[in-house]
Order: structure tokens, then sequence, then C-alpha cells
């Protein structure tokens, strides 16, 4: 790479965040939970199965000259932490009942482990200049975004009603480490990992 390419990745921005990836097994097994799903709900955006995550913390545009600081301070988190345990809970929305922004799969299990992992990387990242949601941290996978309607026969249900089936127990998994996701938005699946941060 000569001088000019260097200097010209450097200050490219990429839109970054930091994320617990789901195993190739639980993305598969939700989505076919979600497969029903879609043939009664219309939105405009469903999730690639293979994008299913936990949002840890947005970073949102960062320039690439900043990336090798992130990487320290995210390999001294994972530095601290060890394996924990999640699985698949209840589905739910954000937004209007009747209309909501957001359709996710929350999750269960260690949860107190999740939420300390998450406070340490906003802490570890908010002395990198970066700045952390206002609301509180609700983990969960999205599904889809951008409700549209019911499919026809589906009108007199509520969007609760249609996703409350069952939940499988079973669909557990170990954490064992997090990820830089940087958004390629003209791509599918639009996560691409920038590099993985294990657990000690």
């Amino acid at each position: 790479m000569n001088t000019q390419a260097i200097q010209e990745h450097a200050s490219r921005r990429e839109r970054l965040f930091i994320a617990v990836r789901l195993p190739e097994d639980i993305q598969q097994f939700l989505q076919m939970q979600v497969q029903p799903i879609r043939n009664k709900l219309d939105f405009r955006k469903w999730t690639d199965h293979r994008d299913y995550h936990i949002t840890l913390q947005f970073l949102g545009d960062t320039l690439m000259s900043d990336v090798g600081h992130l990487r320290a301070a995210l390999r001294n988190v994972a530095a601290e932490f060890s394996r924990f345990d999640l699985q698949l809970d209840t589905w739910g929305t954000f937004g209007l009942e009747h209309s909501p922004k957001v359709l996710w799969r929350g999750v269960s299990g260690e949860i107190e482990r999740l939420h300390l992992l998450q406070s340490a990387i906003v802490q570890a990242t908010k002395e990198l200049g970066f700045e952390a949601e206002l609301r509180p941290y609700r983990p969960h996978v999205t599904v889809a975004r951008k409700y549209v309607a019911h499919l026809p026969g589906m009108e007199n249900n509520s969007v609760k009603n249609l996703v409350t089936e069952p939940v499988f127990h079973g669909n557990s998994w170990t954490v064992d480490g997090f990820v830089l996701y940087v958004t390629r938005l003209a791509q599918s699946p639009m996560y691409e990992t920038l590099d993985t941060f294990s657990f000690s």
C-alpha cells in the first residue's frame, strides 16, 4: 500500500458497532421461527439471518485512523471477561403496538453478565470520545423493521398476537466474545466483521 493509499484509508469513515454475534445454529433456528411470521406480517425490512446479533454499542461513522486505539481498548475489555450463557426468549416490539418500528426477539440467561459487558464497553469507548445512547440498554435481536401492514386474512390480529408462539427451549449458547462490525448497506448480509475479541 503506497503512502497516498494509506492516507486515504486513514481518513475514510466507516459505520461501526460492537455486538454479540449469534452462532450459526442459533441464527438458523431463529430464521425457522421467523418464516411463518413473515407470512402474516408485512415489514419493509427483514433482517438477513446471517446478520442476527445483540448490539452492545453503536459507534457510528468512525475514522479508520481511530480503529487501532478502539481495537486496543476492546481487547482490554475482553481480557476481563469469561464465557457466559444466553438463550432466545420472548418476542417484542418497539414503537406503537398497531404499527411497530421494530420486531425483535429477547434474550435471557446470564443477563447480568451481558449488562456488565455492555457497560464496560461503553466506559472504554467513552474514553476514546464515543458517546453512549441515553436510553436504557435493552438487549435484543432485531428481526424486522418498519411495519407496513397485516397480510390478507390477518387484519384482526395484533402484531403481538401473531408472534406469541411458544418459546422453544434448548436454543441456548455460550458467549465467548464479541465482534466489531462494519455496516455495508448495499450488501447482504449487511454486517461485516472487522475484528473479533475473545474472552480470556
